[in-house]
């Protein structure tokens, strides 16, 4: 099939969280599973700035928003193994931030008229359309709003998949905003969505509502936005359109992450041959000011430093593991202020045990992978995770909480990989540690959970091939109601 992936954020171009990660893995998956996958994204100043080769313009046009128009040129990748187009138009892109502004919305309604220009130019230019379109997140939806509506004619034949990658942020916004994209009402209210919703515009909501399929980043993450608790209020919507909501897991990029041949860490190792696990792990401890002690239980965590990643349930839990246990924390992440001031003040507490680094470091964040013995992931919701993935690659064994794609990915005994807590409470992840690091201490028990996760296959392919079949699925609904 010819597929269209449509996101707002493309790794290794422009990263700003997992989403980048799947724009940028999962189309080269599809490419040799051979579908003609190709990629469309905004153009970003950090484009230009870090000097990404491209060339072009290989067309340009005006794009209506409201009663005026933007400038669009339209830039093809040329070191890229996937085809990829970035939409340069100024008056959204040429940013500093990539989210985050006061017109978010008017930016990405001109990148999804940018997207429809340039379907009109691969359609015209290179003799090339998609069978199917893939948005990605709030910022890609109104694409799929508009294939439906006032592109039908055009391109109605085409199917349309739309993922959810976190459905806590949807692009809301005042409903006067609805003109900038020539929108209506659209059948928001008599599809169940409540007040708060359908009096305003909301991107996510048209993607959801207008989508032949629409996918999520887990099994169980699919399953819970249905739920008052994590549906976010859209979950009347989701559930009046259940039978076209599916979950599939992300994969990760096994040749990036590879502690055989990582270029990051200290010295490689691998699931039959684990000597340099223990070099890697002296190393962070040396890296972070740590006492090097091959003995005690070092805990990592990369992370975004916000509430949803149960900050409060690890801040909870710090007197006991400080005062009743030997462990030591390596943190790397940055986010909201005051959980950074937070963790901050308990390294300077704890010198010998904890470090924090506020920032992103790949290299770091590798090394931590690498030298971590456990990685702590609490979450009050995850959507799919990454983090754990990366961890049993590495052989960092994880201690997760029961939702989302954690509890897809993680289980305990008899065949466990990690190590799983239920309710949402810092004495149930208290006791997930402790099981944790009684197990450390059990070799017998712990060498073959930690060579489990590590063998296990994360990789793109098999997501790939199931995201083949709900592209399947999307060109056999198409159309129906």
């Amino acid at each position: 099939m010819n597929v269209l992936f449509v996101a707002a954020e493309v790794a290794p171009y422009v990263k700003a969280g997992g989403l980048a990660d799947v724009a940028g893995a999962l189309p080269q998956a599809l490419r040799a599973a051979g579908h003609d996958v190709r990629v469309v994204m905004p153009h970003y100043r950090a484009l230009r700035e870090t000097g990404v080769p491209m060339e072009g313009p290989i067309g340009a046009s005006f794009l209506p928003v409201g009663a005026h128009a933007e400038e669009q040129r339209i830039w093809r990748a040329t070191t890229s193994a996937v085809p990829l187009y970035f939409l340069d138009i100024p008056a959204a892109f040429e940013r500093a931030e990539i989210y985050g502004e006061p017109d978010d919305a008017r930016r990405f309604i001109l990148f999804a008229r940018g997207v429809m220009d340039a379907m009109q130019h691969l359609r015209e230019v290179d003799g090339w359309q998609p069978d199917v379109v893939h948005c990605h997140d709030w910022h890609a939806a109104l694409v799929i709003n508009y294939l439906k509506s006032y592109y039908a004619y055009t391109f109605g034949h085409i199917a349309t998949v739309f993922t959810i990658h976190n459905l806590a942020y949807q692009g809301q916004v005042h409903p006067d905003v609805a003109h900038l994209a020539g929108l209506g009402e659209g059948g928001l209210v008599e599809n169940g969505l409540g007040p708060g919703i359908a009096n305003s515009f909301n991107s996510m909501a048209r993607g959801i509502l207008y989508a032949d399929v629409v996918t999520t980043v887990s099994p169980t993450y699919a399953r819970e936005i249905m739920t008052h608790e994590y549906g976010e209020r859209l979950d009347g919507l989701l559930r009046r359109r259940g039978d076209r909501v599916t979950g599939i897991l992300n994969g990760i990029d096994t040749a990036v992450f590879d502690p055989s041949t990582d270029r990051y860490i200290a010295a490689p190792y691998h699931a039959g041959r684990m000597a340099g696990k223990a070099t890697c792990k002296a190393a962070l401890q040396e890296a972070c000011g740590l006492e090097v002690n091959p003995a005690r239980p070092l805990l990592g965590i990369v992370s975004r430093l916000v509430e949803q990643k149960g900050l409060d349930l690890l801040h909870g839990v710090m007197p006991w593991l400080m005062g009743e246990t030997d462990a030591q924390l390596v943190i790397l992440g940055t986010g909201q202020p005051e959980w950074q001031d937070r963790f901050l003040q308990q390294a300077a507490r704890h010198r010998d045990r904890v470090a924090v680094t506020i920032g992103f470091d790949a290299g770091l964040a590798q090394r931590i992978y690498a030298g971590s013995d456990l990685f702590l992931m609490p979450s009050r919701f995850e959507p799919c995770g990454l983090g754990q993935l990366i961890a049993l690659r590495y052989g960092s064994v994880p201690v997760v909480r029961a939702t989302g794609g954690l509890v897809d990915t993680v289980r305990e005994a008899p065949d466990g990989n990690g190590f799983v807590f239920h309710p949402y409470d810092p004495g149930a992840f208290r006791d997930a540690l402790w099981r944790a690091l009684q197990c450390y201490r059990d070799s017998a028990a712990w060498d073959p959970m930690r060579e489990r996760g590590m063998r296990e296959d994360h990789s793109w392919g098999t997501a790939a091939r199931q995201y083949a079949g709900v592209y399947a699925r999307a060109r056999q609904l198409i159309g129906r109601a």
